[in-house]
């Protein structure tokens, strides 16, 4: 009894000498942006139990001094805190990037240091660093081997997304998966993202199959927070636009010198007195842009909801464009049954109004200075040309008389259930997903004359109609036995798109009316179409590892397509991938607390590409074949019309191999990835044009080759805080090789591309070349005198060019053939860099962040057709002021060929590498600065967090391109010069980039 007695005294002594150090201890948790996290576990170490924080990152738990505090969160870094005589603790989780992170991959979920292909992720987090416009923007610069260049700088226009180079000589568009459902990437808002995975290589991609050949993007949109009182959250800002560079031309003094020098100034130009008007300057415009977004985010124990609009409106800096754009986005989850049986769902509803200015560019810099912008007395109220000047528009009656809309609605649905089956890790799960996009085109001008003759006014309007359905099943397991993983997928998947559109137009529309029925009905046309396609597939995924150490996955895919003839409608695609994590071994030994991952990958995959149109291989009914018989007019429909494809045409298919190597040091604030890969594209998918003499019209879509490409893509980043220093630089580098490998149709071994105007083809597809390689008349220097150029002759003694005079350009005669034509075509450069690059910098300083972004090419060549047309000297235009540097006998020092309007040697040459520039560029892209405010300051006015920017947008670039912009993903046709594939690297007259200056604000309450 007494030795009970004695130790509930010692007992009750070490309570109370416990409870004499215990304290309580409070604080706040924040990210590295200042906001507070709910949801935080503090915990102390070797010690049961703990608390976490609430909504607003506060916390409070009794603890013992010098007891260590551990604060865990999902995504963060775990953060040790040793509590000493202060009562107060406030935390600043980092980023997590060491290998637990979970990442996104088709159809699931992996944590990183189980991938064993090539995946790189981008959290919506970093999207948010600088203000992008759209998320293809927002990926500029971000991904090694991920290249996005701009088609065109007319607001609203999408930009060309390539992964690892061009596969194909048709599309290279990548498949994006937004939350499950195949879509746009543009109808998702930057801000509404919450992870962005692109898959790479054939090992990642294959379980999308036919539709990933060109890689994949996927979507993952933010989502609601359990256990969550509901936050909201607001960016807005509002900034102005304008010309990043204007190009000189001549003004109207200017013009008279040199053409009263050359001997063609027209009589009635003599007396024209002043500058006379610049066309840049009436053009183009200082522009608005405003972009706001409204978010709530929350959820319960058993759901989730986050609900997101926004807002964009951004003018052109030509006048008459602009940008005009609504989004509302729901994502939700619940739960039941004790979380057994999960089910959510995703809204997107988009919808935009697009003005389009379509004025040839090339012809608001030729356009003649004499001419004014207005004159009362002309049809439609602006000037027109004199006689004697080349037939073309006034760039600003254009503009304001042309009337060209794009109305576009997109909705996008996904729906999914996933039952757990009772054996666990077994799950199923449903997936449902609706893309819908409706359009509608708009296309008035009003009744105008601009000096060469009168034109009606005439209204068009069309609209499309685009469904897509999908629905997928698929079976999941998850297991872990010991030091063994097994993930394991089975899934079943449909799909079908239908297309419908229709169109009507009509002349002579009654000023002050906008609708097809006031027009003349004796002058009407009309159009309709309808098309659709469908798509069913079984794929299958096994991911294993062992111990870590061993990664192992392999997957495979069965797609059958509509589009193919029966017997070759099926295509398989296998996969598989091997990863060693070489610190996990044993012998890696202390060196695993400096080297955090060391991981080695090898891949290699089939994808396919069914991109065509959807009855190419049928033979379909052609309408419109209508005649006049007996003084009637009858309507007839054939078959056998246009050219069908070969029965035995079949899928685009592309090998890959890649390897990679993955690295972390210094509890991961030193990290890199490596990888190189081989991709072999075979029967490439191309329109193959048929000789007209046969009677058939159309192309003949064909199996037409083999493509390679070969890559090497490099990522490094650092981050590291120092006292209240936070900083991350990220630099990545890739470098891709393309090739024409083989050309399996016609006789000739090439299929030609870009042709300006009809006036000579540019670019080339030609076997042991790269896609889209210039071929073009090299030339050698000017002549510097008469007696030069007739010296110019073949080893038999033909003169080469015997109209050349001095000051003419000296053209290398390739094959030898005495004379200069197309046939000296020589290959003079490609589209494709030697190696492009992003810098990305982030440095934190109290309140303060500032974010800078750099990016570049090296050694892509561009075809400028805009400087070909500004100083082509044979035609009464204006000119760019560079042929006021024209060769004379007193000015030889130059590479500016004479000034003649009759210009028998041809100096303007559209084949010609006269045209041809260096396309390198060093580019400082963005730089933001934002400061946000003391969470105490901005608490009183019930705001949670408050935070304040300013931002511009393309502030410089280094580069000897002499166009607006050596920025040139492929062409959007939008000034002439084709779409395709070939269209990369030419300057058609593209619509100019422009300089933003942005200010703006984010908050939460």
């Amino acid at each position: 009894m007494k030795r009970i007695v004695l130790m509930l005294f010692l007992a009750t002594l070490s309570l109370c000498s416990w409870a004499q150090q215990a304290m309580t201890v409070k604080g706040t948790v924040k990210d590295a942006e200042n906001n507070p996290l709910g949801g935080v576990s503090v915990a102390i170490k070797g010690s049961p139990g703990g608390t976490m924080t609430n909504p607003d990152g506060n916390f409070s738990i009794e603890v013992a001094k010098g007891k260590v505090l551990v604060f865990s969160y999902v995504g963060m870094q775990k953060t040790e805190v040793t509590v000493g005589n202060s009562n107060t603790i406030n935390v600043v989780l980092g980023d997590d990037r060491d290998l637990n992170e979970v990442v996104v991959i088709g159809y699931g979920k992996a944590k990183r240091k189980d991938l064993t292909s090539a995946i790189a992720s981008i959290t919506g987090k970093e999207m948010q660093v600088d203000v992008a416009k759209s998320t293809s923007g927002a990926l500029q610069g971000r991904v090694a081997g991920v290249t996005v260049g701009t088609t065109s700088g007319q607001p609203g226009t999408g930009l060309s997304v390539n992964i690892r180079g061009l596969s194909s000589l048709g599309s290279n568009t990548p498949l994006y998966v937004i939350d499950g459902v195949y879509g746009d990437i543009n109808m998702v808002d930057p801000s509404d993202v919450a992870s962005l995975e692109i898959l790479k290589d054939a090992a990642a991609a294959a379980i999308y199959g036919s539709r990933a050949a060109n890689g994949v993007v996927l979507i993952t949109t933010k989502g609601g927070k359990k256990n969550t009182a509901a936050t909201v959250s607001v960016s807005a800002y509002t900034g102005v636009q304008k010309i990043a560079k204007t190009l000189d031309v001549l003004d109207a003094q200017q013009w008279k010198g040199i053409m009263k020098q050359s001997g063609y100034l027209p009589a009635d130009a003599i007396d024209f007195q002043g500058p006379g008007t610049n066309w840049q300057e009436e053009a183009y415009r200082t522009a608005p842009i405003t972009k706001t977004n409204v978010g709530v985010v929350g959820g319960s124990e058993t759901s989730t909801y986050n609900v997101s609009a926004g807002y964009i409106n951004q003018k052109g800096i030509l006048i008459r464009s602009g940008y005009e754009a609504y989004n509302v986005r729901s994502k939700n989850t619940f739960s039941f049954f004790k979380n057994h049986l999960r089910m959510g769902n995703t809204f997107l509803l988009t919808t935009s109004e697009k003005q389009e200015n379509q004025v040839t560019i090339t012809d608001l810099l030729r356009q003649n200075p004499m001419v004014p912008v207005y004159d009362a007395n002309q049809l439609g109220g602006y000037a027109g040309i004199r006689p004697w000047m080349k037939n073309m528009d006034n760039p600003v009656g254009y503009s304001n008389l042309f009337d060209k809309k794009r109305f576009r609605t997109d909705i996008l649905l996904n729906a999914y259930a996933e039952l757990d089956l009772g054996i666990e890790g077994l799950n199923y799960k449903l997936n449902y997903g609706l893309n819908r996009n409706n359009g509608r085109n708009y296309d008035f001008n009003a009744a105008y004359n601009f000096g060469s003759g009168a034109n009606q006014s005439r209204l068009d309007e069309s609209a499309a109609f685009n469904n897509q359905w999908l629905i997928e099943h698929t079976l999941n397991f998850d297991r872990s036995f010991g030091k063994h993983s097994v993930s394991a997928l089975a899934g079943y998947s449909s799909q079908e798109n239908t297309s419908r559109g229709f169109g009507a137009g009509r002349l002579d529309i009654p000023f002050g009316t906008t609708t097809i029925g006031a027009g003349s009905t004796t002058q009407q046309s009309t159009s309709g179409s309808v098309g659709e396609n469908a798509l069913v597939s079984l794929f299958s995924r096994v991911m294993y590892n062992y111990d870590s150490r061993y990664l192992f996955m392999a997957s495979v895919r069965r797609d059958g397509s509509s589009r193919f003839k029966s017997g070759y409608q099926y295509g398989v695609f296998p996969s598989v991938s091997l990863g060693w994590n070489i610190m996990n071994e044993r012998f890696f030994g202390d060196l695993k607390n400096t080297i955090n991952e060391l991981k080695i990958r090898a891949s290699y995959g089939k994808l396919g590409n069914q991109e065509i149109g959807n009855y190419s291989t049928q033979n379909i009914v052609s309408s419109g074949i209508n005649y006049v018989q007996g003084g009637q007019w009858w309507m007839g429909n054939i078959t056998g019309n246009s050219w069908v494809a070969p029965r035995n045409l079949t899928w685009e298919e592309s090998k890959t191999t890649n390897f990679g190597l993955d690295g972390s040091l210094f509890n991961g604030k030193l990290s890199f990835t490596a990888e190189y890969y081989v991709r072999e594209t075979d029967d490439i998918l191309l329109n193959i044009e048929m000789p007209g003499s046969t009677g058939v019209d159309g192309s003949r879509t064909m199996n037409a080759g083999v493509i390679s490409n070969k890559g090497f893509e490099f990522l490094i980043n650092h981050r590291n805080t120092v006292g209240e220093v936070t900083y991350n630089v990220g630099v990545n580098l890739s470098s891709v090789k393309n090739k024409v490998k083989k050309i399996t149709v016609g006789n000739k071994q090439e299929f030609g591309g870009y042709n300006p105007q009809g006036e000579g083809t540019v670019t080339w597809a030609k076997v042991g070349d790269p896609i889209g390689s210039f071929y073009v008349i090299k030339t050698d220097g000017l002549f510097q005198s008469d007696a030069e150029a007739q010296a110019y002759k073949t080893p038999g003694g033909q003169v080469i060019q015997p109209k050349a005079k001095a000051g003419d350009i000296r053209f290398i005669d390739f094959n030898g053939d005495g004379k200069i034509s197309d046939d000296d075509r020589q290959y003079s450069g490609s589209p494709f860099p030697d190696f492009s690059y992003g810098i990305r910098g982030n440095v934190a300083y109290k309140g303060f962040d500032l974010g800078i972004f750099f990016d570049g090419l090296q050694g892509n060549k561009i075809y400028n057709y805009t400087r070909a047309r500004m100083e082509s000297m044979n035609e009464f235009t204006n000119f760019g002021a560079t042929v006021l540097n024209a060769w004379t006998p007193g000015n030889t020092n130059t590479d500016m060929p004479r000034f003649t309007q009759q210009d028998e040697n041809e100096n303007r040459r559209r084949v010609s590498d006269r045209w041809l520039e260096d396309g390198s560029f060093f580019r400082l892209k963005t730089l933001e600065l934002g400061y946000t405010f003391n969470n105490k300051l901005v608490n009183k006015i019930n705001i949670r967090d408050l935070r304040l920017f300013a931002s511009v947008d393309n502030v410089f670039i280094a580069t000897k391109y002499s166009g607006y912009s050596p920025d040139l993903g492929q062409n959007n046709d939008q000034n002439g010069g084709g779409s395709g594939t070939m269209s990369r690297g030419t300057d058609h007259g593209r619509f100019p980039s422009s300089r933003s200056f942005i200010f703006g604000l984010q908050l939460s309450f």
